[in-house]
């Protein structure tokens, strides 16, 4: 967010690691709502705000369990960056989750550059406006050095 100044991200810009060096750049953006204010959710959100963390699935165990399968060791503080997650920030300063504008079919396409693991999870939020109430897979496609594609 300080290197581009701005809560939002689109084609053109950049993200950064958090030693300020560019990681990806934004070649296209279908969408142009994605936030970075929204932690991953986990346990401790669903049994706070919905009152069934025991055994819901969510963005924060589903990236540490395939990172760790990679021999990664867990991260504790994941800032994600959502994906065509909607939020707002109301007048009086309060961030809200708003319905998705994405529709399906929609792109983010990412330029790496940096050699990078990613790790992506299809949010699982279903108790809220996060997913207009539906979760749905997603489709990542990463295309190599040498232009094959693979499909994850």
């Amino acid at each position: 967010m300080d290197c581009q100044s701005s809560l939002s991200i689109t084609k053109g810009d950049r993200l950064y690691t958090n030693l300020y060096r560019p990681l990806f750049h934004v070649l296209r953006d279908d969408v142009g709502a994605h936030d970075m204010l929204f932690p991953c959710c986990r346990r401790e959100m669903y049994t706070y705000f919905y009152q069934n963390g025991q055994g819901h699935p969510n963005c924060f165990d589903n990236i540490n369990q395939r990172l760790q399968e990679l021999g990664v060791a867990p991260f504790y503080d994941l800032q994600p960056f959502n994906i065509f997650m909607h939020t707002s920030i109301t007048p009086d300063k309060k961030v809200t989750v708003e319905v998705p504008l994405s529709q399906p079919g929609d792109c983010l396409s990412l330029q790496a550059q940096m050699d990078s693991l990613v790790s992506v999870s299809a949010c699982s939020v279903n108790e809220s406006t996060c997913n207009n109430g539906n979760c749905t897979a997603v489709k990542v496609i990463i295309h190599g050095a040498e232009r094959s594609a693979e499909e994850l």
